[in-house]
């Protein structure tokens, strides 16, 4: 039996409302109204964790989904606002907000359901080993003239946005995918990024696109969110997004320039009347555990214990958020990450990886194998992380062309950057980044456990 959609909507209300999520409104500071605290939370877990059954049970609720049209609906509101949602730094609450709600939305189908995130980064050497694209899961590469996905939870569906087709997918390396971003890569992006605009810019241009890219066809577009490996990446940047905020302690930092200018967090998260956010705030959605955004992940650390003040974040003094740092320039001049005030609870993450184990390897690792220049400019979370280990000198080389034993990452292809309305030149300049990231760690001892 099919679930009327005004049915849904009703309900949706009620789950806006935080309807048995949170309690009664705190007070951070005098005159100032915050969030509730979440009363329940809910875990999104690791994708790769996730048994047949349970992916089953996730098919079942996309496919009634699709069925009420709420696929063709997220869709639909996806690429009507793409270009304000990307290239600026709304990139972060609004993807947080829109995964948000159609989570909402299938747990009125299915009061169990959460959307998992998929960790990209763990099978970076070889994305076609990675189990998400499987029979069982996610699906493989499409088949036939028009490229249509025939197995996974979604095989064989049929789309009406923007108009009747299958569902399809295009592998971008004739029939493989090339390889993706490197956990420590992302691990350099969370320790050095001081500021939340050049955080987006580097998780927007590195990782976010290669993922699109590499699945192809209707991840290739604007209306890329009716596939639900969308639904699943984009839980995997919010993971990573929160990660940041947690390394350091900058849970309100909103900063550069917003949807409609200068960022602000008392700005309106845009929506679409498809998928409609009634009017919620950047603000709203800053801090998990919080409001209705009621839910965590396995490998984060929890929410914190009150509610963030005002005004805190990490120092604006890091390299500018409009030019990656460049070789030689500044490079002891990192400050250090922030430490925690008020919530003795935090901890800092440093590293892009979901793998606790991994994570403790890469960061010893690193550590013992790159000398403290190196660890100051790229790792400068390792500048205070003991552990027994060697250091050598080493000699920076250019960046050259991509090796091993770290993949060095693909570039976003001119289509992509068109696109989005990318500056080709900024993309660039962030992928010569990373390449040098990769670089530095190719030309020390380091080995990497992934």
């Amino acid at each position: 039996m099919k679930i009327g959609i005004s049915l849904v909507f009703a309900a949706l209300v009620s789950l806006s409302q935080g309807q048995g999520q949170a309690q009664g409104q705190t007070q951070a500071q005098p005159g100032r109204s915050t969030p509730a605290t979440c009363t329940s939370m809910r875990v999104r877990r690791n994708a790769a964790s996730l048994s047949a059954q349970e992916w089953q049970s996730i098919g079942n609720v996309v496919n009634r989904m699709a069925q009420d049209g709420w696929v063709g609906r997220f869709g639909a509101s996806h690429d009507r606002l793409f270009s304000r949602v990307h290239g600026n730094t709304c990139f972060f609450p609004f993807h947080r907000r829109y995964i948000l709600e159609y989570e909402n939305i299938g747990r009125t189908y299915d009061p169990n359901f959460v959307v998992p995130y998929w960790d990209a980064t763990q099978n970076a050497r070889n994305p076609m080993s990675d189990p998400l694209l499987s029979a069982n899961a996610l699906g493989t590469n499409g088949q036939g003239a028009n490229n249509c996905l025939v197995d996974g939870i979604q095989g064989n569906s049929q789309l009406t946005y923007p108009n009747q087709h299958c569902l399809r997918r295009v592998y971008d390396n004739n029939g493989s995918i090339k390889q993706w971003y490197a956990p420590e890569v992302i691990s350099s992006y969370i320790q050095s990024d001081t500021s939340l605009a050049r955080f987006r810019e580097d998780i927007e241009y590195s990782l976010h696109g290669a993922v699109h890219l590499g699945m192809g066809g209707d991840m290739d577009s604007g209306y890329a969110a009716q596939d639900f490996s969308f639904m699943v990446h984009h839980a995997n940047l919010d993971r990573l997004w929160w990660d940041w905020q947690n390394t350091h302690n900058s849970f309100l930092m909103y900063d550069g320039n917003g949807s409609n200018g200068p960022a602000s967090l008392s700005d309106t998260i845009p929506e679409d009347s498809s998928v409609p956010f009634n009017g919620a705030t950047v603000e709203s959605v800053m801090v998990l555990g919080y409001g209705n955004v009621c839910y965590t992940y396995d490998s984060s650390p929890s929410p914190p214990q009150s509610y963030p003040a005002a005004g805190g974040g990490a120092p604006a003094n890091n390299a500018s958020p409009q030019q990656p740092q460049q070789q030689g320039q500044g490079q002891n001049q990192q400050p250090a990450l922030q430490q925690p005030s008020s919530n003795s609870n935090r901890r800092p993450v440093l590293s892009g990886s979901s793998n606790m184990a991994n994570r403790i390897l890469e960061n010893s690792g690193i550590q013992g194998a790159l000398g403290s220049d190196a660890i100051s400019r790229f790792f400068p979370g390792l500048s205070g992380w003991r552990a027994p280990a060697r250091r050598r000198s080493y000699q920076e080389k250019k960046v050259s062309g991509c090796g091993e034993p770290i993949p060095f990452p693909p570039r976003l292809t001119p289509e992509w950057v068109k696109m989005h309305g990318y500056d080709a030149d900024r993309v660039e300049m962030f992928h010569k980044h990373a390449c040098e990231i990769v670089e530095v760690l190719n030309n020390s001892t380091y080995k990497s456990p992934y």
